[in-house]
């Protein structure tokens, strides 16, 4: 990527959802292409330090290191507005700690979108599963589906506080699991989804949140319990002890 490859995001407004989230209302001249409806869009955003107005200097030396991945929680191309929900783990990261100190008319460096590859068309009913990292992707997809859909969704949260409104489908069923220590092993959230009641026909099955976990779903939908390719998206969003770039090079090497 170059600096024509970002464009500036302005900041309108800010919120805190929950004691660990906070969304962020951006306008941006690259919002006009936004696809309104589309599930899974995302983008690359480049934060300055936590506290500073922004927007941070392009250095095409440095970028890839301060570079995260944002899933787009609503578009609203007419206006040229998106909004992007932030996870805050106290001065842990870089676009977290900035999020949750940023003030309308602050600045951020952002990408044109990509698009999550994940269909639900064919499904006979769905599985989701995500941390909180990983919970506005999986909010979209809920809120995508047909009314008619049935399934379960698992959403992993560090507290009772951290539950958030999730518009899905009556036949949907949240489960929510508190795991107050985001470095502990996910093994409720791992125990919930390999105990559920396994219904006839096809799936559609999204686990999406920390590397550890994704891997052992990955397998687990591959061997244990056979899903179709093109309805199953499993993805690691983060790696312990590992910032964005390593973790997607690690990504890269176990590919390989």
């Amino acid at each position: 990527m170059s600096s024509s490859n970002f464009a500036e995001a302005i900041v309108l407004r800010t919120a805190q959802l929950t004691p660990h989230m906070y969304r962020l209302t951006f306008r941006s001249e690259f919002a006009a292409d936004f696809t309104l409806g589309a599930p899974g869009q995302y983008l690359k955003v480049l934060a300055p330090a936590p506290g500073e107005a922004g927007p941070p200097a392009f250095d095409p030396n440095t970028y890839k290191t301060q570079m995260r991945t944002y899933t787009l929680r609503h578009v609203r191309p007419a206006e040229q507005e998106f909004d992007i929900d932030f996870v805050v783990h106290g001065d842990e990261g870089i676009a977290g700690p900035w999020a949750k100190q940023a003030r309308p008319g602050n600045r951020i460096l952002i990408s044109r979108p990509g698009t999550l590859k994940f269909s639900v068309e064919e499904a006979d009913w769905h599985l989701f599963a995500a941390d909180m990292a990983a919970i506005p992707a999986a909010a979209i997809e809920l809120e995508g589906l047909p009314e008619h859909a049935v399934g379960d969704a698992f959403f992993e949260i560090l507290s009772e506080e951290d539950r958030q409104p999730v518009r899905a489908p009556a036949g949907i069923t949240i489960h929510w699991i508190i795991k107050a220590d985001s470095h502990a092993p996910s093994d409720e959230l791992i125990d919930a989804i390999q105990s559920i009641t396994w219904r006839d026909g096809a799936p559609s099955v999204f686990v999406a949140g920390e590397f550890s976990v994704a891997r052992l779903f990955r397998t687990y939908f591959r061997k244990e319990r056979p899903t179709r390719k093109d309805l199953t998206y499993v993805s690691s969003y983060w790696k312990l002890g590992l910032i964005e770039p390593e973790h997607k090079a690690f990504k890269a090497q176990i590919a390989a």
